[in-house]
């Protein structure tokens, strides 16, 4: 149903549904329709719109963590990549990311190729690198049948939570943080999860240009048999705090890795170390899976949905789903 109950920019109401749940006196995340009087208007007026309301948007943004735009006449990639670029941010190459990805249009690509039943676990997009994107776009090309979603989750809810159940443990990834290890092939491999191939990963053609710009890009690079890469970043915060909010932020893919970062060349309980080589401990790796089993929020796509995400402060997931499912993702900084 409808509400009004925040300050929007002319044109659009807010939207309240069954699946939002409340943190901090306030709907998670904010859902935005077009209101009555602009329900008329054509797929090429809302870019311009968010354009000339940017400063109310990017407030929205940091205030809820993301929003979710519903009910908007935005029917293809085109129009999509064109509403992602009038917010003005700097698109971020995705360099460094474990998914396949492949280009759609402009500054559009899919979300993942990774295959239909594999479930990815809640995670910041590339938290596991020292460079990730600050803001991402996800759209609704075509919703799947049945399962599907892109949970999301704020990241100072679940370091709160986790802080009261598991201090000591925190308290560790606070002082020391972590490292990331992650074994690629040479070329991708769809029928992982994270089968981005090293020369997908670094834009690179040999290995000597993979070594070049995995040291860029603060990565150590070990070359396995069968032209694996074996690569491990360099001791990265888990817990930061958001410059914008004030808050600790569980900033990490301890989860993600832990739990699905296996594969015929991956062991997932040696994807993500404490800098000392130590694994995550079973239990805390329980709770958390239950902490964001609480907090989570999963909202069935409709065809035109985008989701926008301030990374800094919300993670997402993708479910298991029937197929034909279309997601498509647009990622920027600042």
């Amino acid at each position: 149903m409808p509400s009004s109950s925040v300050d929007l920019p002319e044109g659009v109401t807010e939207l309240r549904i069954p699946e939002q749940k409340v943190f901090d006196g306030q709907p998670f995340p904010l859902i935005l329709t077009p209101s009555p009087s602009h329900l008329s208007e054509s797929s090429s007026y809302w870019p311009q719109w968010s354009l000339d309301n940017i400063d109310s948007l990017k407030r929205l943004l940091v205030q809820y963590g993301a929003i979710m735009f519903r009910g908007f006449p935005i029917k293809d990639p085109e129009i999509f990549d064109r509403f992602a670029k009038s917010y003005g941010w700097k698109e971020f190459p995705y360099v460094g990311g474990v998914s396949v990805r492949e280009p759609v249009v402009g500054n559009v690509y899919t979300s993942t190729e990774s295959p239909p039943e594999c479930k990815i676990p809640f995670h910041h997009e590339m938290a596991h690198v020292d460079n990730h994107p600050k803001v991402l776009f996800f759209y609704c090309d075509v919703a799947a049948p049945e399962g599907g979603e892109t949970p999301l989750a704020l990241s100072h809810v679940i370091h709160d939570l986790m802080s009261q159940r598991e201090p000591d443990f925190v308290q560790r990834l606070t002082k020391e943080g972590l490292r990331y290890v992650r074994v690629a092939p040479e070329n991708n491999d769809n029928t992982s999860a994270l089968g981005r191939g090293w020369k997908s990963t670094f834009f690179a053609e040999t290995k000597e240009e993979a070594e070049t710009k995995a040291k860029e890009k603060g990565f150590d690079i070990e070359w396995l048999p069968d032209n694996n890469a074996k690569t491990i970043t360099k001791v990265l915060k888990a817990i930061r705090v958001n410059e914008q909010t004030g808050r600790s932020t569980w900033f990490n893919s301890t989860l993600t890795c832990y739990t699905a970062w296996q594969d015929a060349r991956n062991v997932r309980t040696k994807a993500v170390l404490f800098p000392n080589g130590d694994e995550m401990p079973e239990s805390a790796m329980n709770t958390l899976q239950q902490v964001i089993e609480e907090v989570e929020v999963a909202i069935r796509w409709q065809q035109g949905d985008i989701i926008l995400i301030d990374n800094l402060q919300a993670q997402h997931a993708r479910r298991h789903f029937t197929p034909p499912r279309r997601i498509l993702a647009s990622l920027y900084t600042y």
